[in-house]
């Protein structure tokens, strides 16, 4: 048989899309870093005044860290999924750059957040960012699901299920956060320390990487 004869493959290589990705979070976890800055024009005399104004940058300090923090755990989020994923085809590219918009925009709702100390809008601006993040997610994942032939053998129900309960814990936590700030803003930033913590906890997807991770060794 000629190779001509063969069928071809639905959808694209998934190597561009996922150096895209990669880039872009790499971008924006280095946009972050911008807003921590020193007034220009201005020297701090002694080491007493230094500190005092280090410490008046406590809430930007806090939020660039859980910023840090969370585009890391969406990049391993977002990771996890691709980990199932064989091919692309045009409509997930689009749920993948839709994906990237939104994770380009947390630089500037972190912004928002570490300058308005005192405004609710921004925490709800952040918490909504990251509840459209999380709806990318439940696309990108249901697409995937309805499009066997994009997806590897590995991606069972009970993958797709593990993926969705992490991705709804992502989108409780800013709901959480967007609650706290109708009584305190400066809460409304620690509440999102919780989904750090859980982040951490292992988990039953991560135990079924291993566990495809064992059976392609096998296979070779």
């Amino acid at each position: 048989m000629s190779p001509a004869s063969h069928p071809r493959p639905r959808g694209f290589e998934k190597n561009r899309l996922e150096a895209l990705i990669d880039g872009v979070f790499a971008v924006v976890l280095t946009l972050l870093v911008l807003d921590l800055k020193l007034p220009e024009n201005l020297a701090f005399t002694s080491n007493d005044d230094l500190w005092k104004h280090l410490l008046g940058l406590e809430r930007h300090f806090v939020i660039y860290v859980i910023s840090f923090a969370v585009v890391g755990m969406y990049w391993i989020n977002h990771h996890i999924q691709f980990h199932f994923v064989v091919r692309t085809d045009r409509p997930l590219i689009w749920i993948n750059l839709s994906y990237l918009l939104l994770v380009s925009f947390l630089p500037f709702a972190t912004d928002l957040v570490g300058d308005h100390k005192d405004l609710m809008l921004p925490c709800e601006i952040y918490g909504v960012t990251l509840l459209a993040l999380s709806a990318a997610s439940f696309a990108h994942l249901a697409y995937l699901w309805q499009h066997p032939e994009l997806a590897s053998p590995e991606f069972t129900p009970g993958v797709r299920r593990a993926i969705a309960r992490r991705i709804a814990l992502f989108a409780v936590v800013p709901l959480i956060s967007m609650i706290a700030a109708q009584v305190s803003t400066h809460a409304a930033v620690y509440v999102y320390l919780s989904l750090l913590a859980s982040h951490f906890m292992p988990g039953r997807v991560d135990s079924q990487l291993g566990m495809t991770r064992e059976s392609t060794r096998a296979s070779v």
